[in-house]
């Protein structure tokens, strides 16, 4: 994907969110449902992020690629944990082992997803709060 801009990032974002949990929209996680829990974090990571991104660009412009840098890299988190989350459920024949390891790799990917949404959050707060140019 060539981003030149944070529309581009916006829109990179709201893709993943879409990919998660498409045409629907997200269902509510059952209690208890791991999975669930991970894809609704996601999704709404990745939805509130991109839509925040857009207000961004609208008020900042492009913005620059060292800016769109921790966006991108949420976006793509969120579309590997789902990914794995998809090998995790999706499997013929039981391997306990590999399950144990997919899941191992989803808890980190899901740990690196909060600490992007975070810090996303905290750069658009914070230009938020300066004077527009």
């Amino acid at each position: 994907m060539n981003v030149e801009s944070m529309d581009d990032v916006a829109d990179c974002l709201l893709s993943v969110a879409w990919n998660i949990f498409p045409l629907m929209g997200k269902p509510p996680a059952r209690p208890g449902n791991r999975a669930e829990e991970i894809r609704s974090f996601l999704v709404d990571a990745c939805h509130d992020a991109g839509l925040r991104a857009r207000e961004w660009a609208a008020e900042h412009g492009a913005g620059t690629e060292e800016e769109h840098r921790p966006f991108l890299r949420l976006a793509e988190v969120a579309a590997d944990a789902n990914l794995v989350l998809s090998m995790v459920s999706g499997t013929l024949v039981a391997d306990h082992e590999r399950v144990r390891r997919r899941w191992t790799e989803t808890e980190a990917l899901v740990h690196e997803a909060r600490g992007l949404a975070e810090r996303v959050a905290e750069f658009l707060d914070s230009q938020a709060a300066l004077p527009c140019p």
